[in-house]
């Protein structure tokens, strides 16, 4: 088998982050020739069509691409994109017009629901207001309501995509009851992970003990989350954003915050990085952390190993994983 050149429209640092811990897949590593993403459209397209690529290799910071690519390069078949977001990339024509397309699908899914449920229980736990009474305050106890257990706690998600599923596995040892607001999603979805379906965010809200956002950011989501839903979480719940920030409105985050019925924890933000006067920092009933919930540094080779294990199929004929279809491109951020 024989493996054509493949263009990587990526920085030499993302290259790294992405390929330098993976021993595996040699041949295919030895035929990717970066593209600085700094350069213009123009020039990719130049090597593109002087190589004669098939593929394309893109990920955080590459060139976008706009709809006349496949007839500016004749020989592209396949995008093969290391990261989740696509939009930004290319448009939904693209695909229509028969682009392969792939990402990093569920790869990291795990590692983000890792960081939510991290997050969940900084709130169960008062952490902040732990962490400034120990280390700031040199003091003793807590001045906020009492800290609770997330053992049989009802948690509702907002999306119930891969990350939700994860999550709803790492909740099992907790015995947590958990629902989900997400219509899209086919019912069996919902059979398989034991999960109630809710037929209103105003329920899920209203329900549950903890809710955490994790819906794409669209047209329709954006700033969807506001003080209509937020107040509907009772006095000592827990709302947690490791998603997008864009889908919840933050001056009304602000102003529920303040008033310390509820405990949050967020890594995603409307504005990032977040101002440093944001009000959200200087409350402690909120639980901070600066969009780290995933991939972890030291799990971003498994995204370089699943876009190459696409590339070795795509050459073998064989069947491709985290295909995005115009459904697909359509409900993703």
């Amino acid at each position: 088998m024989k493996i054509s050149t493949i263009i990587a429209s990526l920085s030499q640092p993302t290259y790294q982050q992405f390929f330098r811990d993976i021993t595996e897949y040699q041949e295919i590593l030895s035929q990717i020739h970066p593209v600085d993403p700094g350069l213009s459209y123009t020039h990719l397209v130049e090597q593109i069509n002087a190589y004669r690529a098939e593929i394309l290799l893109t990920g955080w910071g590459s060139v976008p691409l706009p709809e006349s690519l496949l007839k500016d390069c004749p020989t592209i078949r396949y995008v093969c994109h290391l990261t989740g977001e696509l939009r930004w990339l290319l448009p939904r024509t693209l695909i229509e017009d028969g682009l392969i397309v792939t990402n990093w699908g569920s790869v990291i899914s795990d590692n983000v629901a890792e960081a939510a449920l991290f997050l969940i229980l900084a709130c169960c736990r008062r952490a902040t207001n732990a962490v400034m009474t120990m280390h700031i305050h040199r003091s003793w106890g807590l001045s906020v309501e009492p800290s609770v257990s997330l053992l049989d706690k009802r948690v509702g998600i907002h999306g119930f995509g891969n990350i939700a599923q994860q999550l709803a596995l790492l909740l099992k040892p907790f015995r947590c009851s958990i629902s989900a607001y997400s219509p899209p999603v086919p019912d069996a979805i919902f059979e398989v992970f034991s999960i109630i379906r809710e037929t209103s965010l105003e329920q899920l809200f209203e329900k549950n003990d903890v809710i955490v956002e994790l819906e794409a950011l669209t047209n329709d989501t954006e700033r969807l989350v506001g003080k209509n839903l937020l107040n509907r979480i009772r006095p000592g719940g827990a709302f947690v954003n490791v998603g997008r920030g864009k889908v919840v409105c933050e001056q009304d985050l602000e102003v529920v915050a303040s008033g310390g019925q509820i405990f949050i924890g967020l890594d995603v933000f409307s504005q990032e990085p977040l101002p440093p006067d944001s009000p959200l920092r200087a409350l402690e009933n909120v639980f901070l952390t600066p969009h780290i919930a995933g991939p972890t540094p030291d799990r971003i080779s498994l995204c370089g190993k699943h876009a190459l294990a696409n590339i070795l199929a795509y050459h073998l004929g064989d069947p491709l994983d985290s295909v995005i279809g115009v459904s697909e491109y359509d409900r993703i951020t």
